[in-house]
């Protein structure tokens, strides 16, 4: 039987079965070393954004009286890096779904009898398990150029938290396109369509301090509620502080996320293609 045929005909159920629970911590682990195998998944998101915040942190903290609470340009970077770094390492989901694809191994999970749902799900897990990583080391680089938060460490756990419910959404554009594609550039399209957004945004100064165009251009951009949410985490207290906004963008996106994975799933499981 050819895996074409395998794949059309194998039962598809969305209903959650024993043996795809079974088989969700064995695949997340296979995909979590993928992961550290690749050093291009694992480090280059993390040593990018550690770069430009170390770079922007010490050329453009002179001007941090006038653009950042207390003097502390971290508290406006490292929010920038943050989210950069949430739909950068956003495409390791994708990535690990195109190498599983183009190596034949993909296939032959179709022909077993766990869930489909199974095989997207276990390399976005992983990607949060490596994104989570990412953003607590950020952080902490954060902590060694003098962050710190107004709301103290509650402030950065929310901060992280943040990042990963963002980045869970990229993980799953990814892997959405990963799945409908099979290719490697199409999944590093998903990075490149939100990078140049965030130059769009409040990038390098709070949004009150923006004006003219780029004022009106920040207001439009869907990543500005979430960055300024970052930055009122670690600049206003608790009670001062307005995440709504950030936080429907967020899940915004992870529903558009979860939506097209599922379609994905659901086209390659009828087609088998």
């Amino acid at each position: 039987m050819s895996t074409t045929a395998a794949t059309t005909t194998a039962p598809a159920g969305p209903a959650p079965s024993p043996k795809s629970w079974a088989a969700l911590g064995p695949l997340t682990a296979r995909s979590l070393r993928s992961c550290l195998r690749t050093p291009a998944l694992l480090l280059s998101p993390l040593l990018t954004s550690a770069f430009f915040m170390v770079i922007y942190e010490g050329q453009l903290s002179s001007v941090a009286a006038a653009t950042a609470p207390g003097g502390r340009y971290v508290d406006v970077v490292l929010p920038l890096c943050l989210l950069t770094t949430a739909f950068t390492g956003g495409a390791a989901a994708g990535q690990l779904l195109v190498s599983d694809i183009g190596s034949g191994y993909h296939a032959r999970l179709w022909l077993t009898p766990v869930g489909r749902w199974t095989l997207v799900t276990a390399p976005v897990l992983a990607g949060v398990v490596v994104l989570t990583a990412q953003a607590v080391a950020l952080t902490g680089l954060g902590l060694l150029l003098g962050l710190d938060p107004v709301s103290g460490a509650p402030a950065l756990l929310a901060l992280v938290g943040a990042t990963v419910l963002l980045g869970t959404g990229f993980l799953l554009l990814a892997a959405a396109v990963g799945l409908r594609t099979g290719s490697s550039s199409a999944v590093g399209s998903v990075t490149l369509v939100f990078f140049p957004l965030s130059f769009f945004t409040a990038t390098f100064v709070p949004r009150d301090r923006l004006g003219g165009w780029m004022a009106y251009a920040a207001d439009l951009n869907p990543l500005t509620p979430p960055l300024e949410a970052m930055r009122g985490l670690l600049t206003s207290p608790w009670h001062e502080q307005d995440l709504l906004p950030g936080a429907i963008v967020a899940f915004v996106i992870l529903g558009v996320g979860a939506a097209a994975a599922r379609l994905a799933l659901t086209r390659r499981t009828r087609t088998g293609v």
